[in-house]
C-alpha cells in the first residue's frame, strides 16, 4: 500500500517535469521564433526612411522552431497562445508594424 502511493506520487512528479519542459520548450522555440522575425526586419535594407519592414511571425514560425530545435509536435492552439503570450511579454504587441496570425487561432 505505501509502495503503491509512492509510486503514484513518483509518477505524478515526473508528468509534472514532463509538463514544464514541454512549456519551456515551446516558450524557447517562441522565443526563436520572434528572434528570427526581428533579426531579418532589421536586415531589411533601408531605401527610404518613410518605409518600415513589418515585424511578421506566424505560428507556423513557432511550430517549425518547436519541431527543428526540441523534435516536439505542438498543436496551432498551443502555438498561438505561447507567441500571443511572449510578444506581449517581449513588448512587440503595440508595434504598429507587428504583422501575426497568433490572434487568429482559439486559445
Amino acid at each position: 500500500m505505501i509502495r503503491n502511493r509512492l509510486r503514484r506520487r513518483r509518477e505524478r512528479r515526473a508528468a509534472d517535469r514532463q509538463a514544464l519542459l514541454v512549456q519551456a520548450q515551446l516558450q524557447q522555440a517562441a522565443d526563436m521564433a520572434i528572434t528570427a522575425a526581428v533579426r531579418a526586419q532589421h536586415s531589411e535594407p533601408v531605401t527610404d526612411l518613410h518605409v518600415v519592414w513589418p515585424l511578421r511571425v506566424t505560428v507556423g514560425d513557432v511550430r517549425a522552431a518547436a519541431r527543428e530545435h526540441f523534435a516536439r509536435e505542438v498543436t496551432d492552439a498551443e502555438a498561438a497562445a505561447m507567441l500571443r503570450h511572449r510578444l506581449e511579454v517581449r513588448g512587440h504587441v503595440g508595434w504598429g508594424d507587428l504583422v501575426t496570425d497568433a490572434y487568429e487561432h482559439d486559445g
